[in-house]
């Protein structure tokens, strides 16, 4: 059965195809998959949740992380700011900026920490635009030894 709309691994918005990123650079698979999980179209995706499912979908998880997103259910309906975007049938832009941390642990060979801040910006098709929202991603990189993929295996937001 394929997947619905909403939850294939296509980009919208300004996020990157999967085969387009450089899987050996912890950076840019943390960035392709942030970029991801906060990119939303309000014309296909019925929840700001299936970017995180689509983000399951690319192979830049590691496997317990994705099948973990693919089976949570949010307990609530989307809130009045998906309302709001959902009447302008708004996507998102995202703007990532590094905010590293000096007591963030090292790189090893197997496993890296990224924090972010991520911007996502509503743009509506009538022209409208919302203030942007913002947030504090600490992402968390392993892989099985140095020159193979990294993936990611969490991503925890304030």
């Amino acid at each position: 059965m394929p997947l619905p709309e909403s939850l294939r691994a296509t980009p919208r918005g300004n996020a990157s195809p999967p085969d387009t990123i450089d899987h050996t650079d912890a950076d840019a698979v943390g960035r392709g998959v942030l970029t991801m999980m906060w990119t939303f179209d309000t014309t296909s995706d019925t929840a700001p949740f299936d970017a995180s499912v689509r983000a399951a979908q690319t192979g830049w998880l590691t496997e317990a992380y994705a099948a973990l997103l693919r089976t949570h259910r949010p307990r609530a309906v989307p809130g009045a700011q998906w309302q709001e975007w959902a009447s302008h049938r708004a996507h998102t832009t995202v703007t990532l900026h590094k905010a590293e941390d000096a007591a963030k642990p090292a790189d090893t060979a197997t496993e890296a920490w990224r924090q972010w801040v991520v911007t996502a910006t509503p743009h509506g098709r009538d022209h409208w635009t919302a203030e942007p929202v913002t947030a504090l991603a600490y992402v968390r990189l392993i892989r099985k030894d140095t020159g193979t993929a990294w993936l990611v295996d969490r991503v925890l937001t304030r």
